[in-house]
């Protein structure tokens, strides 16, 4: 059902890359998963109470767990209510697994990230975090307002990105969401390559601590 990534990279990268994730996807609330150690370790563990509450009221039924259960579907109306609780579990799960808050600086979008803000037509540009917010939360509530449309996986992934945006990035942090990238070109006969940013990018941040400013990031099965 995918998971969610935040890499981070100081300006001087004194101290390399930092990388965060939590076992939440924009496909988890859609899909029926067996729960693994992963998800043992994580949404339905003692020491992360909010998530484990959360995670059983939206994703389980009573009694022990084995599997999750979709919280909605991809087609037809989604609940508002059920769709706030997933807001609530993806920014329980992210505090509580000790991801950075409030972080100021420029981020970068790709992944889910970047799709989310395709989705509300704000991507390719430089924004305040608190006007992506904006757009994305205007985005939300036009698709919960069309009704019985096929928007159940655009309302996931809006949601997972607002509640990770507002975790991690101050309001007045820069964020741009990007996908394709020209790299290169700087002589005469050396013309720019196309660079398409998936979670390759993360992994190599995490390896290099090479770039030199601040990232954000999202890795989902998009």
């Amino acid at each position: 059902s995918g998971s969610s990534q935040v890499t981070l990279v100081r300006a001087d990268a004194t101290d390399g890359s930092q990388v965060h994730s939590i076992p939440l996807g924009n496909r988890t609330p859609l899909v029926g998963m067996k729960i693994t150690t992963g998800h043992e370790e994580v949404l339905f563990s003692s020491q992360m109470p909010q998530t484990h509450q959360k995670a059983r009221e939206l994703l389980c039924g009573p009694g022990p767990v084995k599997e999750t259960r979709p919280a909605w579907s991809e087609v037809g109306a989604v609940d508002p209510k059920r769709l706030q609780l997933w807001k609530e579990l993806v920014s329980a799960c992210a505090t509580e697994k000790g991801f950075p808050i409030t972080k100021r600086g420029l981020f970068v979008g790709i992944s889910a990230v970047f799709y989310a803000a395709q989705e509300a037509g704000c991507d390719d540009r430089l924004m305040e975090a608190s006007a992506f917010l904006e757009r994305l939360e205007q985005r939300r509530h036009e698709l919960l307002l069309d009704a019985g449309k096929n928007h159940g996986r655009p309302l996931a992934n809006l949601t997972l990105v607002v509640a990770l945006v507002e975790t991690v990035l101050h309001p007045s942090a820069l964020i741009v969401c990007k996908r394709q990238w020209k790299v290169g070109g700087d002589g005469e006969d050396d013309a720019p390559a196309d660079f398409i940013a998936t979670w390759t990018l993360g992994l190599y941040l995490k390896h290099s601590g090479a770039l030199a400013v601040s990232r954000d990031m999202q890795d989902d099965d998009l």
